[in-house]
């Protein structure tokens, strides 16, 4: 199934008991997430949306949520994402995931996330017709340009031709940074307003563009300064922050056996690059500081699923507690 397919059944009413979603485009990936978790009324999705992340949640639990009957809604959305950082062949976790694909709860919608090609083979030749695989591949060309003319459309304005083409050179064939300066160029020609190439070199030609990556890089290189900065530059929506926390947990659990002069499992296997910046970055912190900062980490993650405060508020207050200022 492609991801238009899939948000044209969504759209619908349709959706099947479990999804395979697969591929390095993330922003379309996250669209087709929130999609899913638009078919639970609002009021009710602290209740029936739950996401995991395989390095750090069992495969067992988050089957267990699946197989959860929903709460005075029609449907439960059950998240495991990053299946390729746990050992399937370990745990008896890929015969759990076989038992449930086999008599999946038809109250639930159960989506298992992969960027890794090859497990995404593995995956769908293991488990065959049992869930529907839907690839999410990098938008270019004329779809790149409709998806872009789309979204100005969802945000009150209009972009078009060589517009679309200044963007793009600006921000690179990515649809998440076009999006992010997209929603910038809206704020700057308001409502109804039209985007032409004299306001993108104005507002999004020469910026540095920066990700979620760029924040988990501050926040583990201890700049508090930095940090902050990024949060008030990056556009991250509310349904992304649990994925930020995951990168972030996933980062402090790898500082953690670094500072202890141990190499992190293999679970949370790292480029040689990406090891050599973390091995600095964990000269930064005492092992006690990863450890409060994980719990601190916890007590963030289950406010921003409970309570109406805005993530990036709380993720702010958790910051100036975990990294104060060194005198």
């Amino acid at each position: 199934m492609t991801p238009e397919h899939l948000l044209q059944s969504i759209r619908k009413g349709e959706a099947a008991p479990a999804y395979l979603f697969s591929g390095p485009e993330t922003m379309l990936k996250q669209q087709a997430i929130e999609a899913l978790v638009a078919t639970v009324p609002e009021s009710l999705r602290s209740f029936n949306v739950q996401v995991f992340h395989a390095f750090e949640d069992e495969v067992a639990d988050a089957l267990t949520a699946a197989r959860t009957l929903p709460f005075m809604a029609p449907r439960r959305i059950v998240i495991l994402r990053d299946i390729e950082k746990t050992r399937l062949d370990q745990g008896r976790r890929g015969e759990l995931l076989s038992e449930y694909l086999d008599n999946p709860s038809p109250e639930t919608v159960f989506v298992v996330t992969t960027e890794d090609d090859a497990k995404a083979k593995a995956l769908a030749k293991a488990y065959g017709e049992r869930w529907v695989p839907v690839e999410f591949r990098a938008l270019q060309g004329p779809a790149l340009a409709a998806a872009l003319r789309a979204e100005a459309g969802r945000l009150g304005c209009s972009i078009e031709g060589e517009a679309v083409a200044a963007l793009l050179e600006a921000t690179g064939a990515d649809l998440g940074r076009a999006k992010n300066e997209l929603a910038k160029l809206r704020a700057a020609v308001g409502a109804g307003g039209a985007v032409d190439t004299a306001v993108v070199a104005r507002y999004a030609a020469g910026y540095e563009h920066h990700g979620n990556s760029d924040i988990i890089k501050a926040i583990t290189s201890r700049d508090l300064a930095g940090t902050l900065r990024l949060l008030q530059e990056i556009t991250i929506k509310d349904g992304e922050f649990l994925l930020v926390l995951g990168m972030l947990g996933k980062q402090l659990r790898v500082l953690w056996y670094l500072s202890g002069g141990a190499p992190p499992p293999r679970e949370f296997w790292m480029k040689p690059e990406d090891m050599a910046h973390a091995r600095a970055h964990a000269r930064r912190f005492t092992r006690a500081e990863i450890e409060q900062g994980l719990e601190g980490l916890r007590r963030l993650d289950d406010r921003v699923k409970s309570t109406e405060v805005p993530p990036r508020l709380l993720l702010e207050h958790f910051l100036l507690e975990f990294l104060p200022e060194r005198r």
